[in-house]
C-alpha cells in the first residue's frame, strides 16, 4: 500500500552549490509538516528541480527503485552537484578572496570546504 501525506509543503529552489545543504533544509521542513512518506519527499523534490537536473536523474525517475525513492534520488543529485573533494582543495590552496566578508566568514567558507580534511590551524595559516 502507497502511502502518500497530503501537506503542502514550499521547498526553496534546488541550491545547486550545496545539495547536501538543500536536502537538510528539505528534510526539517517535511520533519515540521509532519511527511514521513518516502513518495511524498520524492514527489516535493522532483517537483522543486530544474529541467537540466532534472534530466541528470531522468534514470531513475522513469524507472522509479521499489523502494526508497526518496534516498535513491537524493543521493544521486548530492553525487553529481556536489563540488569533488579535489575541487574543494585547489579553491583553498588558490586562495578565497576575503571581498566585504568579514575574516570569521572566510574561515566558515573556508571550512565548509576543507570539510574534515584539514584542521583549522592550517586554515588559518591559509587565510593569512
Amino acid at each position: 500500500m502507497i502511502s502518500v501525506s497530503l501537506v503542502g509543503v514550499k521547498l526553496p529552489p534546488f541550491w545547486k552549490a550545496n545539495p547536501a545543504l538543500w536536502f537538510v533544509q528539505l528534510e526539517a521542513q517535511f520533519a515540521l509538516a509532519g511527511i514521513p512518506a518516502d513518495d511524498t519527499k520524492f514527489n516535493h523534490v522532483i517537483s522543486a528541480i530544474d529541467t537540466d537536473i532534472f534530466n541528470c536523474v531522468c534514470d531513475i525517475i522513469l524507472k522509479l527503485p521499489d523502494a526508497d525513492k526518496y534516498s535513491t534520488l537524493k543521493n544521486r543529485l548530492i553525487e553529481l552537484q556536489s563540488e569533488s573533494e579535489a575541487s574543494k582543495i585547489r579553491t583553498l590552496l588558490q586562495g578565497l578572496e576575503l571581498g566585504d566578508q568579514r575574516p570569521s566568514q572566510l574561515l566558515a567558507r573556508m571550512k565548509a570546504l576543507a570539510g574534515d580534511t584539514v584542521g583549522e590551524p592550517l586554515l588559518k595559516s591559509l587565510r593569512l
